[in-house]
């Protein structure tokens, strides 16, 4: 984790989203997951001495990079840098040449250096653990690593109203997977055809078309709002709804669209997002179906797997109408999802 290159050893075995990820992190001078760890000393045998943070918030490989340079001991543990005596810890010279030290005029520095480490009495029974300082309670959660990555996005520009479409598809009612796949197509991350090409997977031309209307090579934006077939799949579900039909060809801006005409409507929050996301779920289901198992689809049958699958997804949450058929909510969803 802190010798540097082991991402590289990892590469080969990885999927090739993540060597993207991996690729990032490594063109940087430092990678932000390490940066926000911190080593708590115990026995002090697993926290490497020059290049952990576990005396303040900094290295001291990355504080005292001259005296980091002449130590003959550079990657070696906190307890190898020292021993017990008589119930006392006593350091060593850190493998640091004090005639070098003169040679280099760096007595102010090398007695800063060693203040701070001598000064240190934070010694702990058992073995070292690794703190993560993006949370109170100091313990790594992905929902904490996904919120500081989350933060790091920068806006280009004015804050305009998609901002927080990311934030309003996690609180959806709806099964974690579904959620998973809207945030995959917020991302542009599915994989459609244009990126499996730019991928290198060989797709032939007549093969990369759009399985609905077979006319335009099938991207993100294409596949689930531009396509003639599906604009006409988007009208039959805006015009259940009572929506109107017109169709945003941009995905964050379609979502916001709907969003924004059911709260007009009094739905409940966590339900503002069903009817756009299994939408976009059914037309991706369909296109898989078609593509990989030939199976025939319809417009008709599209609109109606639709209306099944929010029908579904009202129960999720706080059920407030239980005994209500499937062709009563055909007939007013609004009723039912307000």
């Amino acid at each position: 984790m802190f010798g540097g290159g082991g991402a590289n050893k990892v590469l080969s075995k990885c999927s090739v989203w993540w060597k993207d990820v991996l690729k990032i992190i490594s063109s940087s001078s430092h990678d932000p997951i390490v940066d926000l760890c911190r080593f708590s000393v115990h026995n002090g045998f697993s926290t490497p001495f020059w290049e952990a943070k576990w005396l303040c918030d900094f290295t001291l490989k990355d504080f005292f990079p001259d005296l980091y340079v002449i130590s003959r001991l550079k990657y070696v543990s906190v307890a190898a840098m020292g021993g017990w005596k008589d119930g006392m810890w006593c350091w060593g010279d850190f493998g640091i040449s004090e005639v070098e030290v003169d040679e280099l005029c760096l007595e102010e520095v090398y007695a800063d250096f060693k203040g701070k480490v001598v000064g240190f009495r934070g010694w702990l029974e058992g073995k070292d653990a690794v703190e993560w300082n993006n949370s109170e309670d100091k313990v790594f959660s992905v929902a904490s690593c996904y919120e500081f990555y989350n933060n790091l996005r920068f806006s280009y520009g004015p804050p305009n109203r998609n901002d927080g479409a990311f934030g309003l598809l996690w609180k959806l009612e709806v099964p974690f997977k579904f959620k998973a796949f809207g945030w995959r197509l917020f991302l542009n991350r599915l994989p459609v055809k244009d990126l499996l090409k730019i991928r290198g997977i060989s797709i032939s031309l007549e093969e990369s078309k759009c399985v609905f209307c077979g006319l335009c090579l099938e991207s993100c934006n294409y596949l689930f709002f531009s396509c003639l077939v599906v604009k006409n799949i988007w009208s039959e579900v805006a015009f259940w709804v009572g929506k109107g039909d017109t169709v945003d060809d941009e995905c964050l801006s379609n979502f916001t669209d709907w969003h924004l005409f059911f709260r007009s409507k009094k739905v409940k929050d966590r339900k503002l997002g069903v009817v756009w996301l299994a939408t976009t779920w059914v037309i991706w289901t369909v296109k898989n179906g078609s593509c990989f198992r030939k199976e025939a689809w319809n417009v008709n049958n599209i609109v109606w797997n639709i209306k099944h699958l929010v029908w579904r997804w009202s129960f999720c949450g706080k059920i407030t109408h239980p005994n209500y058929s499937f062709y009563e909510f055909c007939m007013d969803p609004m009723h039912f999802l307000s």
